[in-house]
């Protein structure tokens, strides 16, 4: 059996969040909202019932999602529907829809995109230099404070890009 799929045009409500697993694998969640917008008979924009979903994708696909979106975008989508389960700290069970991104990228009605292939590895390996370099600084969270407080001049380790 399979998962149903959900196709579509959304928009970002935050900005991509990506976290790294202790064996360094990526994982991003996108907040997106779904609305019915129509034009009425006097040619107004009125807008419908919107759904919320929290999209989810891992590894490169992930670090990629997370370097290319922000908040606020116009995404097409194209994922699996799945039923996420988990348990609270009061400990109640609790279940809520989540979409296992297959695609997405800018909508390109209202704006532009300029396309980079992107090479392997990346993202991953930079964060775990980085990790090995902070255990040996004592640091738990190499991304927990910022270049400023770390010491460095000019961003991520004297770069102006981050390292994914």
């Amino acid at each position: 059996m399979s998962l149903p799929t959900l196709n579509g045009t959304a928009r970002l409500i935050d900005t991509p969040e990506l976290r790294f697993s202790g064996a360094g694998k990526a994982v991003v969640r996108v907040r997106l909202a779904f609305n019915a917008r129509r034009k009425d008979d006097s040619g107004n924009w009125v807008d419908g019932d919107t759904f919320y979903i929290d999209g989810k994708a891992f590894d490169q696909h992930a670090e990629r999602i997370a370097e290319s979106l922000e908040k606020g975008m116009e995404v097409v989508v194209a994922g699996r529907l799945k039923t996420d389960q988990w348990t609270t700290r009061e400990g109640e069970k609790r279940s809520g829809p989540s979409l296992l991104l297959d695609a997405i990228g800018p909508s390109l009605r209202y704006a532009t995109a300029q396309v980079t292939k992107a090479g392997s590895g990346g993202g991953r390996q930079a964060y775990q230099e980085a990790r090995q370099a902070s255990s040996r600084e004592g640091m738990d969270d190499p991304w927990g404070a910022s270049p400023a407080a770390q010491g460095q001049a000019g961003g991520w380790g004297g770069g102006e890009d981050p390292p994914f």
